[in-house]
């Protein structure tokens, strides 16, 4: 400003025909001049002092508004790299990511069609080799059909043996009745003496038996005590009337049927025997003793001698309404002849 002001030029007032006049009120100018150069100097002394003290607060605040300034130029070009340098990895990132889906794209597709024409090549390879092995190796239908004939005759094996092993127990059971039928045959023939007479019934047909009745092969004892003497008392009539008439003689020792065959035959006669002799009892529960029981009566002075008192009751009871008859009893061979008189022989070989 100071040299602005003295660079100045001095205004110089200028007359008529050209020669300088000072105007009027000159001198009032010149005064003005003086006084204000001497502001002028003054002011501007004072304005350089006020700004040597402004300097470092001017400064400061010039350096804070270039700080500032730069500062938002410098996040601004940092914003617009970055923005920029994000952009650019975005693009490379989805490129490179695009890349590397084909990549998986193609690899998956590969897989799949690898898949496929593997298992499609395993159906094929399932097939042939089916067809070879069936054509060249084994028939499966041929083994099949051995299958069934194996089958089939072991059926036919089977209903075969099944066959004989019934027609064996058929024969078993058949012979084992036979001989059964001919044992009670035997022993009845043996035991004709047992039969039921007119007056009184034998052991097999006693009237206590209510309801049960000894039987054999469904038949009652006393049917077969009939039937197996007949041919017995037959016999011995066609002998005696060849013969004559004799006294009837006791019947021989029974000789003991001694047979070759196995140890157990003797013990299976043993319980036949036994089984047969159970048809003898009066009831068909055993027989069970009761303890020992002390005498009725009290002992007297005899006790020494073994005397006992004599019974009260001679007789049983009998219910007259079970009997078989109420005729008298008729023995069934008299000791004189075979047969009695009076349709008794009829009546009893019947």
């Amino acid at each position: 400003m100071y040299c602005r002001l003295h660079r100045q030029r001095p205004v110089t007032p200028r007359g008529v025909g050209g020669e300088s006049a000072s105007p009027p009120g000159m001198s009032v100018l010149l005064d003005l001049r003086g006084r204000a150069m001497k502001e002028i100097d003054e002011a501007f002394f004072e304005m350089t002092t006020a700004a040597e003290a402004a300097r470092e607060r001017e400064t400061a605040a010039c350096v804070r508004l270039q700080k500032v300034w730069r500062g938002r130029v410098l996040r601004w070009v940092l914003k617009f790299w970055t923005w920029h340098a994000c952009l650019m990895e975005r693009c490379a990132r989805g490129y490179l990511g695009r890349l590397r889906s084909l990549r998986k794209q193609l690899r998956r597709d590969e897989e799949r069609q690898r898949a496929f024409f593997e298992a499609h090549a395993i159906v094929i390879q399932l097939r042939f080799r089916g067809f070879y092995s069936r054509k060249y190796v084994h028939n499966f239908y041929a083994r099949k059909a051995y299958v069934a004939a194996v089958l089939h005759k072991g059926k036919v094996l089977q209903k075969d043996l099944q066959q004989r092993l019934d027609e064996q127990i058929h024969k078993h059971a058949t012979s084992v009745e036979q001989e059964g039928r001919q044992k009670v045959s035997t022993l009845a023939a043996r035991l004709h003496h047992l039969r039921s007479t007119n007056a009184v019934p034998g052991m097999y047909n006693s009237p206590y038996h209510v309801g049960y009745h000894p039987t054999a092969f469904g038949v009652s004892i006393e049917d077969h005590l009939r039937s197996a003497i007949r041919p017995v008392v037959q016999k011995e009539l066609l002998e005696r009337s060849a013969k004559g008439l004799k006294p009837i003689q006791s019947l021989p020792p029974i000789k003991p049927q001694l047979s070759p065959g196995p140890y157990d035959s003797v013990k299976q006669g043993e319980r036949e025997e036994s089984w047969i002799s159970k048809t003898k009892r009066v009831s068909p529960d055993d027989f069970l003793p009761p303890g020992r029981s002390e005498l009725r009566y009290q002992s007297s002075v005899h006790i020494n001698a073994g005397y006992h008192p004599p019974p009260t009751h001679l007789e049983r009871e009998v219910d007259k309404s079970k009997w078989v008859t109420q005729k008298g009893f008729v023995s069934a061979v008299p000791s004189d002849r075979l047969v009695s008189s009076g349709g008794s022989q009829k009546a009893y070989l019947d």
